[in-house]
């Protein structure tokens, strides 16, 4: 398969420019053995070896990125994730190397594979200070990368950002010259990009993966996923300090002050590679232990326990603030019923519970009932009323006399 037909039936995580130059040499499909040759013979072979400077690995990832390491890897300085993350697991799992920095002049890459090397650093957080140094360009795939460090330090010129994902469909005369039978179960296996269904099926796709790329930089920044998308140049990039304001990057400086930086003191260990190590629980000043649950009630029961009656009794504090809150509340008069049935019968938040109320229809008030007669005896009754049975006045001094009298016999 000509490398055209990979190139425009991938999704990229890279510039504009870069992903146009890379398309026009993949055009040349008629002159590239030409091409191969005279460059071979000219030595200009892009090697990916790692770096070490006082015990820091520093790991160049410049150019285009690929998943494999192919022609461009190989004559045109560009660089596959493969090898960028062979060389990142030895640099790991090297007792001698104190710290990992990724020296970075990238427009960003293949989607594929870079998900992958980014969660690789991600989840190795805290067994190594982890650096990335944007020496010029870290756009696109290149900041996913970045993002996954413990820091990201930038250059005064240097570019960060072009978050987003961009696709490229061949069409028109080209496309027409090839004749595809597609399997009538299988309506949507090639998409039209010339159709509004297939354009809209496209940019859906698109849109899903660069979500992806959007969480996963909010992740790794530790923001949310909405300031990604309000501050961190909305497919733009960002250059030096500008880029630290937003939040992109940490700090500017340089490749040496970021190498000295790095703590002189070795890791304890060679870590294992795999699922084992754990991440995110130190920084590069200080390092912090993190106790699950399990470990902690098998080593403090006491602490545990007390801990657990504290928090009922909080949850009782605040459930009876809350029921109060809505049975209480001015709204609820009117709709007793309802601020009854939120109170006691969900658990919906004070708040959304008196708004809700606020937007009921106050309750009609009833009079009460009369019982219905039934038995021959009951509606006899009924017709007869209450009567109304007071004392006369004779039998109430008869009854102040024999009181009188009886109090007389006690003397």
């Amino acid at each position: 398969m000509r490398f055209w037909n990979h190139a425009a039936g991938e999704p990229w995580a890279i510039t504009e420019s870069a992903l146009s130059t890379i398309l026009t040499i993949a055009a040349r499909e008629h002159e590239l053995p030409q091409a191969l040759s005279a460059r071979r013979g000219r030595n200009l072979i892009n090697t990916q070896v790692t770096e070490e400077r006082d015990g820091v690995a520093v790991i160049p990832v410049v150019g285009p990125l690929f998943r494999y390491a192919n022609l461009f890897t190989a004559i045109s300085g560009a660089s596959s994730y493969e090898i960028l993350a062979k060389d990142f697991t030895a640099a790991l799992d090297n007792p001698d190397i104190r710290g990992i920095v990724l020296d970075i002049d990238s427009p960003g890459g293949e989607v594929n594979g870079c998900a992958e090397f980014a969660n690789m650093i991600y989840e190795a957080r805290g067994i190594k200070p982890i650096l990335a140094y944007a020496s010029g360009d870290a756009a696109s795939g290149a900041y996913w990368i970045a993002s996954a460090c413990d820091q990201i330090v930038v250059s005064e010129t240097s570019s960060l950002g072009s978050i987003g994902v961009v696709a490229v469909y061949r069409g028109g005369e080209a496309a027409s010259d090839r004749v595809e039978i597609v399997s009538s179960q299988s309506p949507l296996k090639r998409l039209d990009p010339q159709s509004d269904e297939g354009r809209l099926r496209l940019q859906a796709r698109i849109d899903a993966m660069a979500q992806v790329f959007i969480d996963t930089v909010a992740r790794n920044r530790g923001v949310d996923p909405t300031k990604v998308v309000k501050d961190f140049g909305a497919g733009d990039v960002l250059v030096g300090r500008k880029a630290v304001q937003n939040g992109l990057a940490d700090r500017t400086g340089s490749l040496e002050k970021t190498i000295a930086d790095i703590p002189d003191s070795k890791p304890a260990g060679n870590p294992s590679p795999g699922p084992s190590r754990q991440p995110h629980t130190s920084t590069l000043q200080h390092e912090e232990t993190v106790m699950d649950l399990e470990t902690l009630q098998a080593e403090h029961p006491q602490l545990v326990a007390a801990l657990i009656a504290q928090g009922v009794d909080q949850g009782r504090a605040q459930e009876r603030e809350r029921i109060g809150a809505i049975v209480g509340a001015e709204s609820a008069q009117g709709r007793e019923q309802l601020a009854r049935h939120l109170a006691f019968a969900t658990d919906m938040p004070a708040e959304m519970a008196v708004a809700a109320l606020e937007a009921a229809p106050v309750q009609a008030a009833q009079a009460p009932e009369t019982p219905t007669a039934t038995s021959g005896f009951e509606q006899v009754m009924a017709a007869m009323g209450n009567p109304a049975i007071e004392p006369d006045g004779d039998d109430e001094e008869d009854a102040l006399e024999d009181v009188a009298k009886r109090l007389a016999a006690y003397r």
